[in-house]
């Protein structure tokens, strides 16, 4: 019989993602070392001190279950094979089966030196014969670059896939805080038709994100006689300030071709369009509804944690296929618009409004059918309103620059007339007769948002690229210091987090009074205590006082808002979409907009120039 390699052939390397971009630095790729020799390579080995304990549940659907070592065995009889350990190392556990399909027994193992925390390495043991005799093992070492803390316990997973293969998990308990290397290495591995590591990446686990957990099956997908892969990959949970998400999960499956593995982009595609119909059949039921928009961030969660269009992916480091690409633009269309359907089940207008912008949102795909069919399901709450009039203002407004968030250049007094903020200062634009004159007695107001003491500032919100929630950043103390608030806000799905310091997040301001910072970021409304510390969903306006500049009406109970269906009009429970011939198409695009105590005046920029337009009361 000839003799196999000695050491596991490893699939081309190929590194990708983006975890904690705040740091330049690359992922260390691992290596594979060549035949670590065990004592008595070659020969029988000797009795082992103790027999194997009872194997331990494999989680639902992962395939055959390793058998745990008695602890600190590095001599180890373990069905009819006796396994040594290499030098200073201890077996975790074993699979025993012919792996290679020559009649002879073989064995994947996990080892780890005997002192330490280490995470271990896969040993492979290739029977030799019938009688039980092993070659020396060769080793599969993790990435030099994965994540070590003295402070978290060694975490080690083998499991039996198919008939021939194994996978392997090795990694840390506990993700390292606010470490940019990965946390854990998977790998699955074969005997057949020779040893060799045939798909391996690394996982990043970022301190309060959803647990991702990985599954493998090696079934025949194609009927072509080969073992093709499959990985099942669940996200579930998650920590502050989002609330834990549902588990949901998908498939990303390649087939064996002899050129190597070939995605079946397919059953990526299916499972997220499962979980979408899943999603739009829940946002129909008022009792379920409020549960989707989580769900729905959960399935965008899973997708950006896996696939490498998300632009921030926590499986990285791929060898044997290169980056996960995942398609599903479709899906994710799809899954958007469940959120809005649920939000318009629930009554809630400005919420629908705005999930129906990230639903149209690139990587997702936008049907422009579809797009429209949602316009209908909010104007059922927000019916739509067509101007009256709707003229050009002379002024030319002072816009802020920059991503610092800021208070716009247009509001509304109490009586109607449109205060515009220029160079020259401020002028005041009567909206029906149309005459522009300045404003006299009218102070400036400033671009900063601050809050009523000019003692903080709010200076960014941002993606900070790790696939985790936004945060925003206030200067505090006049200046001296910044504070760094977590959002309850997920990050956007795309490919945005190209640069070394995170990406700007699209921000609102609402007001800043005695009950926090209100605001809508990315699409969602939150409340920032008044102390800085944390931040909650923003259920309603809080009244508080009004800020120049604020898309609030100057009574503070009325508010307006851009989005691609209309300029949405919302003062207490009752909502409307305002629109004009002149308008349509740029919705979405319009900026700074201010709106009257009525609601029945709006003005807005659009390509720097504003314009001021009357609808009937609402």
């Amino acid at each position: 019989m000839s003799h196999r390699p000695a050491a596991l052939a490893l699939v081309a390397f190929a590194a990708a993602g983006c975890h904690g971009c705040h740091e330049d630095h690359p992922y260390v790729p691992y290596t594979i070392d060549q035949a670590r020799p065990a004592a008595g390579e070659g020969g029988a080995a000797a009795p082992a001190a103790s027999s194997a304990a009872a194997a331990d549940p494999a989680p639902k659907g992962s395939g055959e279950p390793s058998t745990p070592a008695p602890p600190g065995t590095s001599l180890w009889a373990i069905g009819d094979l006796s396994l040594q350990a290499p030098d200073g190392r201890v077996f975790v556990r074993a699979a025993v089966r012919d792996f290679d399909q020559d009649g002879a027994l073989d064995a994947f193992a996990i080892v780890r030196p005997s002192e330490g925390n280490e995470p271990g390495e896969l040993a492979y043991y290739e029977g030799r014969s019938s009688a039980g005799v092993l070659a020396g093992p060769t080793i599969v070492a993790p990435p030099a670059g994965l994540a070590r803390d003295t402070s978290c316990a060694p975490f080690e997973r083998l499991v039996v896939v198919g008939r021939r293969s194994v996978l392997v998990e090795l990694g840390e308990a506990c993700g390292g805080a606010g470490s940019i290397a990965p946390d854990r290495w998977f790998a699955v591995a074969t005997g057949a038709p020779q040893p060799r590591v045939r798909f391996a990446a690394t996982i990043a686990d970022p301190p309060g994100a959803a647990s991702l957990s990985v599954d493998a099956d090696t079934a025949d997908r194609d009927g072509d006689g080969r073992e093709d892969l499959a990985l099942g990959m669940t996200l579930e949970g998650g920590g502050a300030p989002l609330e834990p998400g549902p588990r949901v999960g998908a498939t990303f499956a390649w087939l064996d071709r002899p050129a190597g593995l070939s995605r079946d982009l397919a059953a990526t595609e299916s499972s997220f369009a499962s979980l979408a119909a899943g999603a739009a059949a829940r946002a129909l039921r008022p009792k379920d509804a409020p549960g989707v928009p989580a769900l729905v961030a959960q399935v965008r969660a899973l997708w950006r944690a896996a696939c490498v269009e998300g632009g921030s992916p926590r499986v990285v480091g791929v060898a044997g296929t290169g980056s996960i690409s995942c398609g599903a633009a479709r899906a994710l269309e799809n899954a958007g618009l469940a959120e809005v359907r649920a939000y318009v089940t629930s009554g809630d207008a400005l919420r629908a409004a705005l999930a129906l912008d990230r639903a149209e949102r690139s990587p997702a795909s936008r049907t422009a059918s579809r797009a429209s069919e949602a316009q209908g399901w909010i104007a059922q709450l927000a019916p739509a309103a067509a101007a009256r009039s709707l003229r050009a203002v002379a002024a030319v407004p002072v816009q802020a620059r920059g991503h610092e968030p800021a208070w716009g250049p247009l509001a509304f007094e109490p009586t109607g007339k449109l205060l515009v903020r220029t160079r020259a200062g401020v002028v005041r634009v009567d909206p029906d007769a149309g005459d522009e004159a300045a404003a006299d007695g009218v102070a400036d107001w400033k671009q900063a948002v601050t809050s009523a003491d000019g003692a903080s500032r709010w200076i960014e919100a941002y993606d900070p690229c790790d696939g985790l929630p936004l945060h925003a950043t206030f200067a505090t103390g006049g200046g001296e210091d910044l504070v760094d608030v977590a959002l309850p806000v997920p990050a956007p799905l795309g490919g945005r987090c190209a640069g070394s310091r995170g990406a700007p997040a699209r921000v609102l301001p609402l007001s800043w009074g005695p009950a926090g910072v209100e605001a809508i970021v990315e699409g969602e409304p939150v409340l920032i205590s008044a102390d800085l510390t944390r931040a909650s969903p923003l259920a309603a306006l809080l009244g508080q006082p009004f800020s120049p500049g604020s898309p609030r009406s100057p009574d503070g109970a009325t508010l307006v808002v851009s989005t691609g269906a209309g300029l949405l009009v919302k003062r207490d429970t009752r909502a409307r979409l305002l629109r004009a011939p002149e308008l349509d198409g740029t919705y979405a695009e319009q900026r700074d907009c201010a709106v009257s105590n009525d609601g029945a005046r709006v003005a807005c920029v659009h390509v720097g120039k504003a314009w001021v337009g009357a609808w009937d009361g609402g």
